[in-house]
């Protein structure tokens, strides 16, 4: 037998038969050990980049469905009127959904600034002040009204509030909108919104108004939503596409600027591209004028999508998760999208059609 080498004791003594591991075999046992651990870390990699989007996935689902209900729920309340005075949709006399900003910071001439990724709609308010008339004349730059007494007048503010908007029109018909600067008994002291100033006579019509401009804005990444006068706040981060696309019949034989100006139950309906919707003829009062074919629209078209809000570091990947094999043990998808058509009734149809 051969004899191996002895390994000293600690008392000075040797061990016979007992020896340490060679260079080679110790390169050897390392490499095995390295073999096994990428193994399992290929293993479990999946699971662990699966666990870290997870919750990305959840809130880019939940942004996407706020984002959807908010604006399906304004875009199907578009066009809704008065019911005790005068009722009737908005339809009549406006329209009640467009493709630029309304109100207080309307730029002259916003009307002709159409965008794809930019939406306002208006409707009377459930909400607000009672729909009533005016008692006396006023002129359009807005003042001091007297509202005549009404069943919804209980109140001696007949229910307005300091900040309130309000709709004024008549069946020219004309209109325009205000603000709600301080209210009285059956008195209200109003401030003109938007370059329209149209006068209106004894009799007209005042409503709340709900104004709801939502719009991309793409440097912020952000869905955000304007009221009419100063509120201007986000609603949804991480907003990757916005798009607005708009449907309607027809145009019908007759005056262009009257609210019969398409048959809403007659044919298909067709996308009416955005550049028609800037071109004329112009209709409305002579302040706030709005293109003829906005009156043809029946349906709205609604596509977003989103990506993920909050990367860990900068320049970090922003797409969320999605299913399917790749290197790394998932795939990377752009972001969760939802579609609709969405087709207000107070535009002469009902009902929304959405894909995701």
């Amino acid at each position: 037998m051969a004899n191996l080498p002895a390994r000293r004791r600690v008392d000075g003594g040797s061990v016979p038969g007992e020896a340490g591991l060679s260079l080679i075999e110790t390169i050897v046992a390392l490499t095995l050990t390295l073999v096994v651990l990428a193994a399992v870390y290929g293993a479990v990699r999946p699971a662990l980049f699966l666990s870290r989007s997870l919750p990305a996935m959840a809130d880019g689902q939940q942004r996407l469905r706020h984002a959807f209900d908010r604006l399906h729920a304004d875009l199907m309340a578009a066009g809704r009127g008065t019911m005790r005075v005068e009722p009737g949709p908005l339809r009549r006399m406006l329209p009640p959904i467009v493709p630029y900003r309304v109100g207080r910071w309307a730029r002259d001439g916003e009307h002709r600034r159409v965008r794809s990724d930019a939406i306002t709609t208006l409707s009377v308010s459930r909400d607000g002040g009672a729909e009533a008339r005016l008692l006396d004349a006023t002129g359009g730059s807005g003042a001091d009204v007297r509202l005549a007494p009404g069943a919804g007048c209980a109140r001696p503010d007949c229910g307005y509030g300091t900040g309130d908007l309000v709709l004024v029109f008549d069946d020219r018909p004309a209109w325009g909108l205000f603000r709600v600067r301080g209210a009285g008994e059956r008195t209200l002291v109003l401030d003109r919104v938007g370059p329209a100033a149209t006068a209106f006579a004894a009799g007209a019509v005042v409503a709340p108004v709900d104004v709801r401009h939502y719009y991309f804005d793409e440097e912020r990444r952000q869905l955000r939503q304007y009221n009419g006068w100063r509120g201007n706040f986000p609603m949804v981060d991480g907003l990757a596409a916005l798009r607005f696309r708009f449907f309607g019949g027809a145009a019908a034989a007759g005056p262009p600027c009257t609210a019969g100006a398409s048959n809403p139950r007659r044919g298909p309906l067709d996308e009416i591209p955005l550049d028609r919707l800037s071109d004329g003829p112009w209709c409305g009062p002579a302040g706030s004028p709005f293109d003829a074919d906005l009156l043809r629209v029946r349906a709205i078209g609604l596509d977003i999508r989103v990506e993920s809000a909050a990367p860990e570091r900068p320049g970090a990947d922003r797409r969320l998760l999605a299913s399917g094999p790749v290197a790394g043990g998932g795939a990377a998808a752009e972001g969760y999208r939802v579609a609709a058509v969405v087709a207000p009734p107070n535009l002469g149809l009902a009902g929304s059609r959405a894909t995701r």
